[in-house]
């Protein structure tokens, strides 16, 4: 598969590279929204895959490319902040966007939904426009514009290889994609 990737064009290759946040370990980044159906549908896979990896750094991150996406965003990166950004957690955000309506948009309607998973309301709304929350929103905006991430889901690994559903040719080729450019990551 890692021939087929490379001689494919099933990746697109930045130069530069994106700066990486970790050395030592392929690093791998997932752009996602809470309100992207493709994302949604490729969580589970994505998180079992990323499960079974082993000197991996997989690192979710919120597309933020306005509106509703930096709301999702800074409610991810506040979840975070509050160890809250567990599988449980994610998945009820996915669910209550995807299937129940909720926009989840606004800071109130946020905590209040939040409140109902065991999130502390009062402090999730401390967090969600602390100094901390604002610049992991500021450097997922940088990071995704260096890449240029154009929608999601989408793969970073190494800072050096991009992929998408378009480029990698489908839901089911994506992963197999992500980890062909794990394996080239590995050896270059």
């Amino acid at each position: 598969m890692t021939e087929e990737i490379a001689t494919g064009g099933r990746y697109v290759e930045l130069s530069p590279p994106a700066p990486r946040t970790t050395a030592g370990t392929v690093e791998v980044w997932e752009f996602f929204w809470y309100g992207d159906p493709h994302s949604y549908a490729i969580e589970p896979t994505v998180r079992r895959w990323a499960g079974r990896q082993t000197g991996v750094t997989f690192v979710r991150v919120p597309a933020p490319f306005g509106g509703p996406w930096d709301a999702h965003a800074q409610l991810h990166f506040a979840l975070e902040a509050l160890a809250h950004a567990d599988t449980g957690t994610m998945r009820a955000v996915y669910e209550a966007v995807q299937h129940d309506g909720k926009r989840l948009a606004e800071p109130v309607e946020q905590a209040d939904f939040l409140a109902r998973l065991g999130v502390d309301r009062a402090r999730y709304l401390a967090v969600l426009n602390s100094f901390g929350v604002q610049g992991q929103l500021a450097a997922a905006k940088a990071q995704a514009r260096r890449a240029g991430v154009q929608g999601v889901p989408t793969f970073l690994v190494n800072g050096k290889y991009r992929t998408d559903l378009k480029t990698a040719g489908s839901a089911e080729d994506l992963v197999r994609v992500v980890e062909g450019l794990v394996s080239m990551a590995r050896t270059r």
